[in-house]
């Protein structure tokens, strides 16, 4: 299962929230994230779609209807559903916000998404966004791979919009916080976006 939402489903407790005619909304969690790990991004785009069509998040915890909007907005993304995708990782990005969710998490996908799309100044709004929220210091020290691939994008998204003189400090700062990156750091695969275009 998705690390992610695996951690999602055990700190949160989310084990049910469900009649005794209903699925849990875990489950779909579960076999959502199955599926993205299997490689098969449409199948999660379906099942996470009959989550918020057969679920009971009436209920649930706020915190794990970000995580359903935010993990639904990547597969919805990936299968080529981009503006619906958005959608779904800014309704992400609001819950994150209101219930002190990792929001940033969700704008450095709006951004890829984004970048996927060639919409450079839109990713640079996301990115700028995100670096403004977080210290670069810290950030740098404490998750140092998250950040210098934050800055690559930046980097791509700033030469994309003809700023090419910031396009070279970001991708400079992303080689150095690299360059201190302890071995054996853990890195997330970053999400495929439209790279497996649904066929229906």
């Amino acid at each position: 299962m998705n690390r992610f939402i695996s951690a999602v489903i055990v700190l949160l407790g989310l084990t049910g929230y469900a009649s005794a005619n209903e699925k849990p909304i875990s489950e779909y969690m579960r076999d959502g994230g199955a599926a993205q790990e299997r490689g098969d991004w449409d199948e999660a785009r379906r099942i996470y779609a009959l989550a918020f069509s057969e679920g009971n998040l009436a209920q649930a915890d706020p915190r794990f209807k970000a995580v359903l909007h935010y993990e639904y907005g990547r597969s919805l993304g990936v299968t080529c559903s981009f503006e619906e995708a958005e959608r779904q990782l800014n309704l992400a990005n609001d819950l994150d916000k209101h219930t002190g969710g990792v929001f940033y998490l969700s704008l450095t996908e709006l951004a890829r998404l984004n970048l996927e799309q060639r919409k450079f100044a839109d990713a640079v709004a996301y990115l700028e966004r995100v670096m403004a929220e977080l210290d670069p210091v810290i950030t740098a020290r404490r998750v140092p791979i998250f950040y210098a691939n934050v800055l690559e994008d930046y980097a791509l998204a700033l030469s994309g919009t003809g700023r090419e003189k910031d396009a070279e400090a970001a991708a400079k700062r992303a080689v150095e916080v690299r360059g201190g990156t302890p071995k054996g750091h853990f890195v997330l695969d970053r999400t495929p976006y439209g790279k497996h275009c649904a066929k229906s």
